[in-house]
């Protein structure tokens, strides 16, 4: 079995995708997602499900698709998988079943062969865990106020996993590989100053002080344009150390930074 919510919500056995049935049932199944294995309480799983305004059939409701749920996984012998678990329901999978777990554990890992040193091992591991994002978390169910929120969430994990690979990317001196991978970040976070710098760091270390001072003032500008602010102190010594041509090695530059 596999349950995938890095993206739309997707489960599949023995590689087919099933039908999850209706838009509340995948709500249901989304929220169990999230908690990883944990039991979810009836009361938060009629709330997101119903937000604040339950209807008083809302716990019959609930237990019918809990019931159709069952019945979904009953079809390929994993009925068994969603638990009565008071005081709500559990679904229960092993850590390699849920590509949220399977991200949890790569990250935690990069970080620990980071800081042993083995700062090749780590970025295979970050580059693993964020090839396991498809798209935004939870994607087809966001219009579910408590689901937006776990995907807001979820991806801020994404962004700081993203950012601590493109700081060993760099101190290993894989320029090119930052300035590729930074570029679908930046778009759909354009204010977010780790990666302007990472971008900035790359470009400058790959002999492009020119396009590095041009990604600087791109974004001063827009700081400055949108949201009245300017860059940050570390951005400005950025700066600075651009114009000056400082010939600083990588994994320096980077812990100056940081």
């Amino acid at each position: 079995m596999e349950l995938k919510i890095l993206g739309p919500v997707r489960l599949t056995v023995s590689g087919r995708t099933l039908r999850i049935g209706s838009f509340k049932q995948r709500t249901l199944l989304a929220q169990l997602a999230c908690a990883n294995g944990s039991a979810v309480s009836v009361e938060r799983l009629m709330d997101t499900l119903w937000q604040d305004a339950p209807p008083p059939s809302a716990g019959k409701n609930l237990q019918v698709y809990v019931w159709h749920l069952r019945k979904v996984l009953g079809r390929h012998n994993a009925a068994d998988r969603l638990e009565h678990a008071p005081p709500g329901y559990r679904l229960a999978l092993r850590p390699d079943e849920l590509d949220l777990a399977s991200f949890e554990r790569r990250v935690a890992s990069a970080r620990r062969q980071r800081t042993r040193g083995d700062l090749r091992g780590a970025l295979a591991e970050f580059r693993t865990a964020l090839a396991g994002w498809r798209e935004e978390a939870l994607a087809d169910v966001l219009s579910v106020p408590a689901l937006y929120a776990e995907s807001v969430h979820l991806e801020e994990l994404r962004l700081s996993a993203m950012e601590e690979y493109l700081d060993t990317a760099l101190a290993l001196g894989e320029h090119a590989e930052v300035i590729a991978a930074v570029d679908e970040p930046i778009r759909t976070h354009p204010f977010r100053e780790r990666l302007w710098m990472a971008r900035i760091l790359a470009l400058y270390l790959s002999g492009r002080q020119s396009d590095a001072l041009a990604a600087y003032h791109m974004l001063r500008n827009r700081l400055g344009e949108e949201l009245g602010l300017e860059p940050s102190k570390q951005l400005r010594e950025l700066q600075q150390l651009v114009l000056s041509g400082s010939p600083l090695p990588e994994a320096a530059l980077v812990l100056r930074l940081r």
